[in-house]
């Protein structure tokens, strides 16, 4: 099977799910806890904001336009939450405070600062005119405005605006559930005794379920599986009817014990096998049933590259997401040579730093090679190239990826 292009992959993902659409079922949840969930349905305000006409600062407000040096008579108060309710003859004003209902009968709001008070008389120090100083009602939102679309991945930006407009319960998406599993006889858990028989530690369950906290979905974590056929068959088979989505780690390559290709044909279909990436190579994209399924190799930087390529925007997509987040790209400066090999898109691992004038430089974070863990923890991007050489010069212009998503606030 030829190899195939990471954007090729990345497309042929989001159109097989695009043909096999199953949004998620809808619940209602507390707006305080809807940060990070996807809203199911557009948000109409039921009404304006502000609410009616409101004073933007602390001051008096005035019936009509005033020159420098007029005087008024205060005659009443609004505060918020407190309007004024009197009669406001032609020469009064309203002490009123920021927050506050205006007065039918105000048109301006002269700031605090800009008067002099002797009594309960005020003199203007600044001219002030129709309009100043007032917020008026549906200025922002409107009655019937649509403030949210469905599909959106919800901020906490947008927390403060659901419940500016009244809504306590928000309706979204229900959480997917997406089952995890590593294979290989030769994973250890952590927190348990190292042995002398070769054994590591499965650091890519662990991480992929750490990953998809951000995501917001359910996930299942279903341990390890055998290096057999059979293992690997039944505990596929309880995943696909688990979860909608499976990710597993290790056993996609044609080692002598990876068996989840073979396991994944006989259950469902493989729709992709193999891509044209370093690190990463073997990953497989299929389907059991009515289940998505995603092979990552098991070799960690392998999958985490992996993760962030093709599962991070697929997994968004069936969450019911209308605007895919996309990793952030600039142009940095190469401070270092970095070494190509040729015929596939080199993902390597980088160091991003900015110098004082804004611009950024960017230098391999160390040995490139897909089991290096440490040199991958102190990364903060990526270094993306594809070309069939590449001599690259300190201070050569390059495309760098850094991957950011909002929120974790991080690049990795």
């Amino acid at each position: 099977m030829a190899l195939t292009s990471v954007s090729e992959l990345q497309t042929l993902i989001h159109e097989h799910i695009t043909r096999t659409p199953r949004l998620p079922k809808v619940e209602h949840i507390s707006v305080a806890q809807s940060i990070g969930r996807v809203l199911a349905e557009d948000m109409v305000s039921a009404l304006n904001i502000p609410a009616t006409n409101i004073s933007a600062m602390d001051g008096y407000a005035l019936p009509s336009d005033a020159a420098a040096g007029s005087c008024w008579q205060i005659v009443g108060e609004s505060a918020a939450g407190k309007p004024f309710a009197g009669d406001l003859p032609k020469d009064g004003c309203i002490r009123i405070m920021t927050g506050a209902v205006v007065p039918p009968d105000c048109t301006c709001i002269v700031l605090q600062e800009h008067t002099e008070t002797d009594g309960n008389t005020i003199v203007v120090t600044q001219d002030v005119a129709v309009s100043a100083n007032i917020r008026y009602g549906g200025e922002e939102v409107a009655t019937g405005d649509t403030v949210l679309t469905a599909g959106r991945i919800l901020r906490p930006a947008d927390v403060m605006l659901l419940a500016a407009i009244g809504i306590g319960q928000v309706p979204v998406y229900r959480k997917i559930k997406v089952a995890v599993l590593s294979t290989g006889d030769e994973l250890n858990e952590p927190g348990t005794p190292a042995t002398d028989n070769g054994q590591v530690y499965d650091s890519n369950r662990h991480t992929l379920m750490a990953r998809l906290a951000a995501i917001k979905v359910e996930v299942l974590d279903l341990g390890q599986a055998a290096d057999d056929l059979e293992s690997v068959l039944h505990t596929l088979d309880e995943a696909s009817r688990l979860a909608g989505v499976v990710i597993t780690s290790g056993g996609v390559s044609v080692g002598g014990y990876d068996y989840m290709r073979e396991a994944v044909d006989r259950l469902g279909a493989i729709h992709h096998y193999r891509v044209a990436i370093k690190p990463g190579k073997p990953f497989v994209f299929g389907q059991m049933l009515k289940t998505w399924y995603f092979g990552l190799p098991g070799n960690p930087v392998s999958g985490y590259v992996g993760f962030d390529l093709f599962l991070k925007a697929a997994l968004w997509q069936l969450c019911g997401v209308q605007d895919i987040p996309q990793p952030f790209r600039l142009q940095a400066v190469l401070s270092q040579q970095v070494k190509k090999s040729p015929g596939r898109m080199d993902i390597q691992r980088a160091i991003l730093t900015q110098n004082a004038d804004g611009t950024w430089e960017a230098a391999p974070a160390g040995e490139q090679d897909s089991h290096r863990v440490w040199w991958g923890s102190r990364a903060n991007g990526y270094i993306t190239k594809q070309v069939t050489y590449l001599q690259a010069l300190p201070l050569l212009s390059n495309h760098l990826q850094r991957l950011f998503y909002e929120r974790v606030n991080r690049f990795f």
